[in-house]
């Protein structure tokens, strides 16, 4: 019972108010749409067909007043059917979501997982947890969801479109906002176990939850967690086991950094060792596919603590402290002399002859390139399996902690909401087993040292320890070579988000509309976030002198921070009327001023139409803004790979005008005219990204238009469809590196800021190899995005949990057109993958559940199909469509005395093997000769789980 205030009430928090900070917290509109509950969850769907749930899309808590955006809802209950260990295994399989950073991302991976809603990058989609922003794991600006244990989840809410007037900056694409049960009472251990088919790939995870009342006015809940996914390496999987040639599917197409050495000869071509000490064009390629993880191993534990104390009968504190640590290792191919130049003299005691007439006869090869010293400037390509794999560990820590006020707003019918959190980040990085490039020059200039061996040239060098190594030979690396020129490095990231709100919400009494009932309603807030990276790497790394890790930076203790203020307003027009059931309007307003831009504005106009009960028309017009984020703005130029399938001026037959460009870019007439400008390897290149300080916020328009169908004839039953549309001007990109060179060839002119950003290698002319030789894709405003479609729903639950009872969830999304528009350059992904596109965008995705239980014994079985895709304009491959692909899951629940809960499931019953389109198509997200972030490389799965409740 809430009784009346007191002065008491005001002087024991007016104090305590004031510290926290008078600034936003969000509070949630209740949807008046029927739950959206699983098929099999524990709740009398009969006696409770309209029940509310809490969801994103306002700040105004009025159930009258529903969210005029479309939200959709992931129950715990769905969560816990499919044996969801981390949380973006379930949001990944749902219609509006695209693959980000997961289990199967090796390469690329940086041991994150992410939320990417409609497939506009995971920067784009704002994170909450109880409505509240998570910390970002690195300067990029996305969000690490391994951080968000699945024992507290009550339920999932999905935004799509914009959002910004709401929730702030980054809510350009949606939110998604984990919803925590804060008020759990009891003990309760869950447990769940899962292996593949195969015996492999093992999934542990176990929690425990208490949840304890303080007196009569306080509650704490005390929770931890602990989970383990096992690694699993492609050799274990027939089908990703060998590197395949995308042309084909037949042939091997390996790396050229390969065993024995593979030397790039000016004028000779490629030329491998042979066992007899001689060189032969014939050579083998290396199979980087086994040493690869399809699913990668993972570690986590952690604990959360929530409590809320009524402070007097009109408010309450809460807060939140958690703390988790995750562990991912990737495992990469072991590191090689990826086609660098070095200069070989001709006193080295470990070359043949069949080398000495090569690298330095050059009357029988005018090409040669000898220098003024005698020396023969050779690429030399060199896997070192000596090394074993290289191996990246990322073990990231997470602190968080809120504490904040909300309550009644004196005597004025309002409500107050007030909270201050920090969060903090640490991420570190550990790479092993890459090569010294200037450790490696020493050791490969070898003389005799008089004694029938070898010694390093440089007598400075042999002071440092230097070991000569034979890279000319089919003999093997010693061990002590190998540990002069291996190193590691290591970087690590700290991030921190300090973030205090405020917010009044409720009804203005005042104002009504003479045809409805109920008031017109207001939220008013403020927000103050201040964000800080601080990036420190190793020496080694930061000297630039790794041949496959690159350059990492010091980005030392970069910040921005944000003030904000905001107004939501919603009024109902017209209510129980003749033709008219309801109709409702709503507008937002946010101005933003960031330290590193200045002043941006967001603002949303909508409405939403019931003529009779059970039909609702909805509409949505939001502007958003995101901000550039610190890695955009301060990333160093860094050199990387990049995807590209065909490169203009290798091969023969190179003339014109595209000549002239490849001229102008460093390559030589003589390269040309013999052909010697090799292609992409693997379809990479080299690529060098880096940030820009003169980045301005990106805006976007969404335009969201739907229908709700809920009708009284058939209850339980719950139908919509939505069209939306997202526009974002001024996209921050970095240009792929097939975007540069299409549209400096495409405008066959060698001033053009895209020929100007190609520079090629002075020993062949490629864009591989060296530290200089490569296409600059720095970051800039230079990219419009555009996706739209229609969303579909339908959700059908009759019986009761005493008796039969029966349900139908089903969630598909059409895609009509998903592209990216840079430099006049149209790249449309939407039913597209390859080179352009990277992963597929199928035109439909779907997911359906259909459930049947009988009293406390319950059966679901889970349809989720990835629509038919086709191979984007610059790809050209064997696999020029992957059809459909349908995987179906099988889950048997049974509940008992209302204590114990036990599930067993198959995932991926038919054992679906993922579409393959080889290794070379240019796509920077094939491993394993397929997209396994997209489709299931680990095949059929088994999972038990047990929940008790106490």
């Amino acid at each position: 019972m809430i009784k009346t205030p007191s002065s008491l009430h005001y002087a024991g928090v007016a104090s305590l108010a004031m510290a926290l900070a008078s600034l936003a917290s969000p509070a949630f509109a209740q949807d008046a749409a029927p739950t959206a509950l699983p098929a099999t969850a524990a709740a009398d769907v009969t006696d409770a067909p309209g029940s509310e749930i809490i969801v994103t899309g306002s700040r105004i808590e009025r159930p009258d007043l529903t969210a005029s955006s479309p939200v959709s809802v992931i129950s715990a209950d769905s969560i816990k059917s499919v044996n969801t260990v981390t949380v973006e295994q379930i949001l990944s399989v749902n219609p509006q979501f695209s693959a980000g950073l997961n289990g199967a991302s090796n390469n690329p991976g940086d041991g994150s997982a992410t939320l990417d809603l409609r497939g506009l990058g995971s920067q784009r989609t704002l994170v909450l947890l109880n409505g509240k922003r998570l910390p970002v794991y690195d300067a990029t600006g996305s969000v690490d969801v391994n951080q968000i244990p699945t024992a507290l989840i009550k339920n999932v809410q999905v935004l799509t479109g914009g959002a910004s007037a709401v929730y702030g900056s980054d809510a350009v694409s949606g939110v998604v906002n984990f919803v925590l049960d804060d008020k759990f009472t009891g003990l309760k251990f869950d447990a769940g176990s899962q292996v593949t088919g195969y015996g492999d790939g093992a999934q542990y995870d176990a929690s425990l939850t208490g949840g304890f009342n303080i007196g009569d006015r306080g509650h704490l809940i005390l929770s931890t967690n602990y989970s383990k996914r096992d690694g699993v390496k492609f050799a274990a999987r027939d089908f990703s086991s060998r590197t395949l040639c995308s042309e084909d599917l037949s042939q091997s197409c390996g790396s050229s950094n390969t065993t024995p050495t593979l030397f790039s000869i000016p004028g000779g071509g490629l030329q491998q060792v042979t066992a007899a000490g001689g060189l032969t064009s014939n050579y083998g390629t290396y199979n980087y596919n086994p040493i690869n993880y399809a699913q990668t191993p993972f570690e986590r534990y952690g604990g959360m603590a929530m409590w809320n104390y009524d402070v007097s009968d009109k408010v309450e504190l809460y807060g939140w402290a958690s703390y988790q640590h995750t562990k991912t290792v990737q495992t990469l191919a072991p590191t090689a002399t990826a086609g660098y130049p070095f200069n070989v003299y001709s006193d080295n005691p470990y070359l043949s002859a069949a080398e000495q007439e090569a690298f330095f006869d050059k009357a029988a090869n005018p090409q040669l390139q000898i220098n003024s010293d005698g020396s023969s400037t050779i690429s030399i390509r060199r896997r070192i399996t000596e090394a074993g794999g290289r191996i990246e560990t990322h073990t990231n820590e997470t602190w968080q902690a809120l504490a904040g006020l909300r309550g009644d707003f004196f005597d004025t019918g309002l409500k107050f909401d007030t909270s201050v959190q920090y969060a903090q980040v640490h991420k570190h990085t550990l790479l092993e087993n890459d090569l010294s490039y200037s450790a490696l020059t020493n050791a490969l200039d070898a003389v005799s040292d008089g004694n029938g061996g070898a010694m390093c040239r440089s007598a400075d060098a042999r002071a440092q320890g230097c070991v000569p190594i034979d890279l000319f030979s089919a003999n093997g690396i010693t061990q002590n070579a190998l540990s002069y020129v291996l190193r590691n490095a290591t970087e690590d990231d700290r991030t921190t988000q300090f973030v205090a709100e405020g917010n009044v919400s409720g009804d203005v009494k005042f104002l009504r509309s003479p045809f409805a009932a109920n008031p017109a309603a207001i939220s008013l807030g403020v927000t103050y976030r201040r964000e800080t990276a601080d990036i420190e790497v190793s020496d080694d790394y930061a000297s630039g002198d790794l041949i496959y890790y690159g350059q990492g930076f010091n980005i030392p203790n970069k910040s921005y921070n944000v003030k904000e203020a905001y107004a939501e307003f919603k009024m109902p027009l017209v209510q129980d009327k003749p033709g008219i059931q309801a109709l409702d309007v709503e507008t937002g307003y946010r101005y933003s001023d960031y330290s590193i831009s200045g002043g941006v504005s967001a603002y949303k106009f909508g409405a939403d139409y019931a003529p009779v009960q059970g039909l609702k028309f909805r509409a949505n017009f939001q502007r958003s803004v995101r901000a550039p984020n610190l890695y955009e703005l301060y990333l160093p130029k860094t050199l990387g790979t990049g995807n590209l399938g065909t490169d203009p001026c290798a091969g023969s037959g190179v003339t014109g005008t595209t000549a002239a460009l490849c001229l102008a870019q460093g390559a030589t007439q003589t390269q040309l005219d013999k052909g010697l400008i090799s292609g992409p390897i693997s379809g990479q290149v080299n690529a060098f990204y880096g940030g820009n300080t003169n980045l301005k916020p990106e805006k976007s328009n969404t335009i969201t238009a739907g229908v709700v169908i809920e009708p009284a004839q058939v209850r339980g039953l719950s139908l919509t469809a939505d069209y939306y549309d997202i526009k974002i001007a001024n996209a921050i990109v970095t240009n792929s590196t097939s975007v540069v060179v299409a549209q400096c060839f495409a405008s066959g002119d060698p001033t053009n800021p895209y020929c100007q950003g190609i520079h090629r290698s002075t020993v062949d002319g490629s864009l591989s190899g060296g530290l200089t030789a490569g296409v600059d894709t720095l970051y800039a405003n230079v990219a419009a995005l555009r996706t739209r479609g229609l969303d579909f729903g339908v959700n059908f639950h009759r019986g009761s949990r005493s008796g039969f009872h029966y349900g139908f969830d089903f969630a598909g999304t059409y895609v009509i057109t998903n592209y990216q528009v840079v430099g006049g350059s149209v790249i449309q992904c939407a039913g597209r993958f390859g080179a352009d596109c990277d992963i597929p965008t199928p035109k439909w995705k779907h997911v359906a559940t259909l459930g049947l239980g009988w009293k406390n014994v319950d059966f679901s079985t889970r349809w989720r199909l990835i629509g038919q895709v086709s191979e984007d304009a610059d790809t050209q491959i064997q696999t020029n469509r992957i059809p459909a692909v349908s995987y179906f899951d099988e889950t048997a629940t049974i509940r008992v005395n209302d204590k114990y809960t036990f599930s067993l499931g198959v995932l991926n019953v038919f054992d679906k093997q993922p579409p393959i389109v080889g290794d070379t198509s240019g796509a920077t997200s094939v491993a394993g000769s397929t997209f396994p972030t997209v489709y299931d490389v680990m095949g059929r799965s088994f999972f038990a789980r047990v929940t008790a409740n106490f």
